[in-house]
């Protein structure tokens, strides 16, 4: 691979990685869309539905009860931001599978996923092992850079088989399961709240209902409830974001690490897909540059793809532009602060040429011109 096409192919899966869509992007044919998105709406503010959605989620008590003659607004929590970890140097998403099984995008994806053996056979084994149905017991998941993932749904059938797993009890409401052969751990916390610890980390799953059952006004999150809306939302750290750039990218990624705070990500998928990855740091002249920099890296990235005709990379791009005007609302913002947003929309018909079954439509049919046969020479 040449190193220009190298670095044109890193830059789009930095920035689709960023906001949550780099496995959106495989190579295959280059089959152009015929339909020109319509005007996208960018997901910064949290739609009615949304607002409703957060209200009734929050089903935690209050951390904390105000002073004595102080009236004061206590909110109830949302157990699974609640649950994520607090500190700021991880990252964490949150996937709303409820609507992503609605969107146009998901719907394509599924039905072709669906229609192959071993995705419909992988699906049964996880419920007839575990009493869990993916597609209808699961609401939303959250996952952090810690290991760490968080499932809400409908989880009253859910089993682990004693034979693999042991069994404890934690807190008030958590029952603990540990898989004997790999420690792995999984814990259920009422009948709506599962939580896995895949790569078997000491403690995560007791971290997590210690966090749940906490009254310690200290209490924090990792994702704040404002920033819970769209169809996927969450916070990216600067080093996780630095550590996705290639290595001839050293000097953008230590800028980041040095300038970048946090980057909040949120996915409309509702339509059109429309992603949003806002970059916030301190106010000055180096989140300025940054936005600069930023800005010609897709337009080099975009150059790059036309000259070596990468059609799915160039098109994609042609979608992605930065944005200084963030308009976030006086809640949401410090003063102190400053940020840009990396907006990349991206069409259905662009990512159903994208996406997991790109390879099961047949290859389209070509005019092969055939040669006529030399007639043969006369008899002499």
């Amino acid at each position: 691979m040449r190193p220009m096409k190298k670095r044109g192919v890193w830059l789009a899966a930095a920035m689709v990685l960023l906001a949550l869509a780099a496995w959106l992007m495989s190579r295959g044919d280059k089959e152009k869309p015929t339909v020109r998105p319509r005007k996208i709406e960018f997901p910064r503010y949290p739609k009615p539905a949304e607002v409703e959605r957060a209200s009734r989620r929050r089903t935690l008590p209050p951390l904390s009860a105000p002073p004595p003659g102080v009236e004061t607004p206590q909110w109830k929590r949302d157990p699974v931001l609640a649950a994520l970890p607090a500190d700021p140097k991880r990252s964490a998403m949150v996937f709303e599978i409820e609507a992503l099984k609605e969107s146009p995008i998901m719907q394509i994806w599924l039905d072709c996923m669906l229609s192959r053996g071993d995705e419909r056979a992988g699906f049964a084994r996880l419920k007839d092992r575990y009493g869990i149905d993916v597609l209808e017991d699961v609401e939303r998941i959250a996952a952090s850079s810690t290991g760490l993932i968080v499932l809400q749904g409908s989880f009253e059938g859910a089993r682990f088989e004693r034979e693999r797993w042991s069994t404890r009890t934690y807190g008030e409401r958590g029952v603990l399961y540990e898989e004997k052969d790999t420690g792995r751990g999984v814990a259920t916390w009422g009948p709506d709240v599962l939580i896995l610890n895949p790569r078997a980390e000491p403690d995560l799953v007791e971290d997590a209902i210690d966090r749940l059952e906490s009254t310690d006004p200290a209490q924090g999150s990792i994702l704040q409830e404002y920033q819970a809306y769209s169809d996927v939302y969450g916070v990216l750290s600067p080093d996780d974001l630095s550590k996705m750039l290639p290595s001839e990218q050293d000097q953008l990624a230590e800028r980041i690490r040095e300038t970048v705070q946090r980057v909040e990500i949120h996915v409309d998928a509702s339509e059109d897909v429309a992603v949003v990855a806002e970059v916030a740091g301190p106010a000055g002249q180096e989140m300025e540059d940054l936005s600069k920099l930023f800005g010609a890296a897709l337009s080099m990235g975009r150059l790059n793809a036309k000259r070596e005709d990468n059609d799915e990379l160039a098109e994609l791009l042609d979608h992605a532009k930065v944005e200084t005007q963030t308009r976030r609302p006086p809640w949401a913002s410090k003063p102190e602060e400053q940020r840009f947003s990396v907006d990349v929309a991206l069409p259905v018909e662009l990512l159903k040429n994208l996406g997991p079954c790109r390879r099961d439509r047949p290859e389209p049919e070509r005019d092969i011109k055939v040669e006529p046969e030399p007639e043969p020479a006369p008899p002499r």
